[in-house]
């Protein structure tokens, strides 16, 4: 079992507050009721660690039966605050970033004599601002601080969605749609600021409950556009797209105001929801998870990010998973469909599987927070999905088709979320973090939208699902690659631990060395 880079390790480090690991190599948390050994700490340093060491500050405290009470309960305030307004902004761009093929469907292409190719650039100018826009979302969320920065997107995309209803060309609709993508790639800053207030082994489970907010929108979307359509059809003049538009518009913009208000800033700079003991608790919080605070953007981080063989692997590993996420995200209901069902069975078939689907994703990520492990839940789910995909492509049998389905869904969705909380496990650094969230998130995105046209060979669609099928095996092989990479550094950094290079990079902090401390180990 692979270490959790949640505490450094190493006997002489001097880091006499931090937990050793069990003998199965997970970091012990007394909060779970497991047995926590003390580190063997050079006797040339102090009992309360070696204060020079850039890794002190990060040290994991040793806390009193009161203390962990106190934190658990801080704990699960901050997930009925924070997880809630999160998911709730996911849940509400999922819905207007789909919005435009409702509203064709309720009229907007007949009324607007839409061909083919313009309904098309309708939906494809979104991505144009949202590829654009990923790293300035992900690098200013501490620059614009998450309040302002999750609000105005939310007000911006929501008011540009709501004025869509006023369109009567589809130069309108696209040049707007263009700026729904540009603010909506603000909110690609979540995760990372999701990182301020929790810890490593505990974004994982978080992450999959609000990013699941997408695929249940994905599942409501059609529903919430039919009932607008059946009950405000011709409302006070107006056509039924026209409604989807203003009413999808104008509740996002509501919410943005809201979440101006009641969203908590970071840890060093939350005013309101916390109490003085509290605020204590989630700044010596942010500080353990490796985040040094009111940070700023450094240009050196992002050059790092590039640089840094880490991040290409994280990017192969989340294109691939994402080719094959997407490709039964956005094709489910058609597959269904030519499995035999009608297209209303389809859309009710779907149902039962993505609720399966997401709660693969709660559960996976559970149990990769709770044994502090992330590569093998995605190899595991790379393989499940491989699995569906390959009954998907030899199976004629209707059933059997149907059980396809839910392999890929169960395989597909943990993997993109346990890989992104993988990856906040092993990188630190603000910009650098943030820098390589927008570039896995950018070239993640580019394959969802890549694999939407290998479904185009019509009825058996073989081309997307083998390329959906072989990016599975892909990412599963990259992976073990990585492995492969991550314990060869950590080796280098353990023979090189002594030497004077290693010596003068030690009293840095991470956001002079980031993850490049030599005691820093990666975790797998």
């Amino acid at each position: 079992m692979a270490q959790s880079p949640v505490t450094p390790v190493g006997s002489s480090l001097g880091l006499g507050d931090d937990k050793s690991f069990s003998k199965a190599g997970v970091s012990s948390d007394p909060g779970d009721g497991e047995a926590s050994d003390r580190l063997d700490v050079d006797a040339s340093h102090s009992e309360d660690g070696d204060h020079s060491n850039g890794l002190y500050a990060h040290r994991e405290m040793s806390l009193t039966a009161e203390e962990r009470k106190a934190e658990k309960r801080f704990l699960l305030k901050i997930d009925f605050i924070i997880l809630p307004l999160i998911a709730s902004i996911y849940f509400l761009a999922a819905l207007d970033r789909s919005d435009v093929g409702n509203a064709a469907v309720a009229g907007m292409t007949a009324d607007l004599n839409l061909t083919a190719a313009e309904l098309s650039f309708c939906v494809a100018f979104f991505y144009i601002g949202f590829l654009a826009f990923q790293l300035p979302g992900s690098i200013m969320v501490r620059l614009l601080t998450p309040p302002i920065q999750l609000g105005t997107a939310l007000v911006i995309w929501g008011g540009a969605t709501a004025i869509m209803t006023e369109a009567n060309t589809w130069q309108t609709i696209a040049g707007l749609r263009i700026v729904v993508g540009c603010f909506e790639a603000f909110i690609q800053g979540a995760p990372l600021y999701l990182t301020f207030w929790y810890k490593p082994h505990e974004l994982a489970t978080r992450g999959a409950i609000f990013m699941s907010m997408t695929s249940l929108a994905g599942s409501m979307n059609g529903l919430i556009a039919y009932s607008i359509q059946t009950t405000m059809e011709g409302a006070h003049g107006r056509r039924a797209w026209r409604w989807i538009f203003l009413i999808e518009g104008v509740a996002s913009v509501g919410f943005g105001v809201l979440i101006f208000f009641i969203l908590p800033n970071t840890p060093e700079k939350v005013k309101r929801w916390f109490t003085e003991e509290e605020k204590k608790i989630a700044l010596r919080r942010t500080k353990e998870a490796y985040n040094i605070p009111n940070t700023k953007i450094s240009l050196g981080q992002l050059k790092a990010t590039v640089r840094d063989p880490k991040t290409w692997f994280y990017c192969v590993i989340n294109l691939a998973a994402a080719i094959s996420q997407a490709a039964w995200g956005q094709f489910l209901p058609v597959l269904l469909n030519l499995n035999g069902y009608t297209p209303n069975e389809a859309q009710i078939m779907s149902i039962p599987v993505y609720v399966c689907a997401g709660v693969s994703a709660i559960a996976c990520g559970y149990l990769s927070d709770r044994f502090r492990m992330r590569g093998i839940f995605v190899i595991v789910g790379l393989l499940v999905a491989a699995a569906g995909w390959l009954v998907l492509i030899l199976s004629k049998n209707q059933q059997l088709s149907y059980a396809g389905t839910y392999f890929v869904g169960i395989g597909s969705s943990p993997c993109v979320i346990v890989m992104l909380a993988w990856m906040n496990n092993n990188v630190l650094g603000y910009t650098k973090k943030a820098g390589t969230l927008a570039i896995v998130n950018m070239i993640g995105h580019l394959g969802a939208i890549g694999v939407s046209f290998s479904f185009n060979n019509k009825p058996d669609y073989y081309l997307g699902k083998s390329l959906a099928m072989g990016s599975a095996l892909i990412a599963t092989c990259t992976t073990i690659l990585f492995f492969f990479y991550l314990d060869r550094q950590n080796a280098r950094k353990l023979a090189n631990k002594d030497t004077v290079e290693a010596r003068m990079l030690r009293q840095k902090t991470v956001e002079e060395v980031f993850d490049g401390h030599p005691d820093f180990m990666y975790s797998k």
